[in-house]
């Protein structure tokens, strides 16, 4: 089974899919953060508007903009999203500094696996449609529903 890891569950599903699905304001949240993940509107998200999005992300998180992301900007990130990868033992950073020199390269970040956008993707076509990212934003609202 592939390692859920809740860091990237954030670089693809944005926190407003994460709540009770019974809301109605929760699913236009939904269909908003679906349409923000969709750039080019074809209905459908694609592996490379992940890795835009994932570049927006490291972007984010290069807090001086040197083209690599330190320790201590990951630490920053890292209180925003403290989870562990499941089962690894390693952090989100760890996972992503493939060389392990204490530094993640926008390389690096770009090619780290993308197990949340592969489990999304039901069919395994490389591409997320509306009706696989509100399944796959309803499994993790009900696993995060049972841990609480």
């Amino acid at each position: 089974m592939k390692k859920l890891s809740l860091v990237l569950l954030a670089l693809v599903l944005p926190a407003a899919v994460l709540v009770p699905a019974a809301d109605a304001a929760a699913q236009d949240r939904a269909g908003r953060a679906f349409a923000r993940v969709d750039a080019n509107s074809d209905g459908v998200v694609d592996p490379d508007e992940v890795t835009k999005l994932r570049g927006a992300m490291f972007d984010r998180a290069d807090k001086n903009g040197d083209g690599v992301i330190t320790q201590e900007e990951a630490e920053g990130a890292k209180r925003r999203a403290r989870e562990r990868v499941a089962g690894s033992g390693k952090t989100p950073f760890q996972q992503a500094d493939t060389n392990g020199d204490g530094k993640v390269t926008r390389d690096e970040y770009l090619g780290a696996p993308r197990p949340i956008f592969d489990r999304a993707d039901a069919n395994h076509d490389g591409k997320l449609t509306p009706e696989e990212f509100k399944a796959f934003a309803d499994h993790v609202r009900e696993l995060a529903q049972q841990r609480h």
